[in-house]
């Protein structure tokens, strides 16, 4: 197992970004050194969120060596202080917030890939947590979304157990505690979950990616959080990536996939029973992991953000940016440098500009980690970026099979195992 070296340091004084000279059309947003924390070692997931309700998101960061969940302050002019740091289960690796107990102030949800559970995170109001109980998944939760399910008018909760083929809804009682899972079998490998009333019933339905099956599953919903089977819903080769909706103003989900150890995205716009109807591929930036929606130049159309993580040690990570055209169509791409091995996204206004932001978790492939933030111009352009150190090393959880083909818990391995 690869193991990280984390250097814990005071926090520096903020430094402006310098552009620097602009390499095969990429834009190479620079700031100098990284920033050091002491937020933990192996950084897997990141959201934003006010937690301390001054209308200045903070970013929570997942550590999945240390077993911690991490909290940045907003400094409410885009930079970040260390604000708390939380132990989690064994292995956390996808982190969402949400008002569970309906009091007005933000909680915090945790996957543990390790111990197969989610920890629930209470918010106090002024930027910390308390964490309250940790509820059962399925195997190895690499995803988790936040969704009134049986229209109750509380939060419920949707896990994706990559090694479990499966997802566990917890049903949530308004008061920050959850009933326990029920299991629904999805198609093997699932790496991501959207909701959507897909069959325009009313209900929520889960849309499930697979890398392994190539297709996109549907549970459709019953409107009591219950599900039916999973049937496949649509075809989606090489599906490491995530489900949109709306990409072309019909009010139906469009399909985004990444081919992981390639150099495109797919834009697939479907008909309501999951058929084709049209497929666009862009080019994109080396090993993409991460695509989210969000309109970046306010014209009131989707657009998508891509983090590439790169292929080999020392290589820069990069995000993406298309512009949406209204018709599920894409401008050209504007790219950014980033740290080493991008691999998740968040989005939301940092600085209090009124224009949306990017923060993007970089786990080194040598040493070290951090979060990039690049700052919105409101034009679907970004100005300069400030970095984080946090620490962290991309990992992946491979499962070997022993003598008898049965799969073998806690192999953590890199995109290459490390040598000894």
């Amino acid at each position: 197992m690869t193991r990280l070296l984390l250097t814990s340091l005071l926090l520096l004084a903020l430094s402006a970004a310098t552009p620097i000279r602009s390499v095969a059309g990429v834009h190479p947003q620079t700031a100098g050194d990284p920033l050091p924390y002491d937020l933990g070692d192996g950084p897997s997931s990141i959201t934003i969120a006010d937690l301390n309700r001054d209308d200045r998101p903070e970013l929570v960061v997942t550590n999945r060596h240390t077993n911690t969940v991490s909290v940045l302050l907003n400094n409410r002019n885009g930079s970040f202080a260390l604000k708390s740091r939380y132990a989690t289960g064994l292995a956390p690796s996808a982190v969402v917030t949400a008002d569970f107990n309906k009091d007005g102030k933000p909680d915090v949800v945790v996957a543990n890939s390790g111990s197969d559970t989610v920890s629930i995170f209470l918010g106090n109001g002024d930027g910390t947590l308390t964490r309250t109980k940790d509820y059962q998944t399925g195997a190895v939760p690499c995803a988790v979304v936040v969704a009134d399910l049986n229209r109750d008018k509380r939060p419920d909760l949707v896990a994706v157990n990559r090694y479990g083929n499966s997802v566990s809804v917890l049903l949530g009682k308004a008061d920050g505690t959850f009933y326990a899972k029920t299991d629904y079998t999805t198609c093997s490998l699932p790496y991501s979950v959207v909701l959507d009333d897909v069959n325009r019933d009313g209900k929520q339905d889960l849309l499930v990616t697979s890398c392994f099956d190539h297709i996109v599953s549907m549970l459709s919903g019953t409107g009591d959080g219950a599900f039916r089977p999973n049937v496949r819903y649509a075809r989606a080769k090489r599906s490491f990536g995530v489900v949109l909706s709306d990409l072309d103003g019909d009010d139906r989900p469009g399909l985004v996939e990444l081919h992981r150890y390639g150099y495109l995205i797919s834009i697939q716009l479907v008909r309501e029973d999951g058929s084709p109807r049209v497929r666009r591929e862009y080019l994109a930036g080396k090993g993409p992991r991460c695509v989210l929606a969000a309109d970046f130049n306010a014209d009131g159309i989707a657009d998508l953000a891509v983090a590439n993580a790169g292929h080999n040690p020392g290589e820069s990570g990069s995000v993406f940016i298309f512009l949406g055209k209204g018709n599920g169509a894409f401008e050209a791409s504007t790219s950014y440098v980033t740290g080493s091995a991008s691999h998740s996204l968040a989005l939301g206004d940092l600085n209090g500009d009124g224009k949306i932001d990017m923060a993007v978790l970089n786990s080194s492939y040598d040493f070290g980690g951090s979060v990039s933030v690049l700052f919105g111009n409101g034009d679907g352009t970004f100005g300069g970026r400030v970095d984080y150190l946090t620490g962290g090393y991309l990992i992946w959880i491979s499962f070997g099979e022993d003598t008898n083909g049965a799969a073998e818990r806690g192999v953590v391995w890199a995109e290459k195992p490390p040598e000894k």
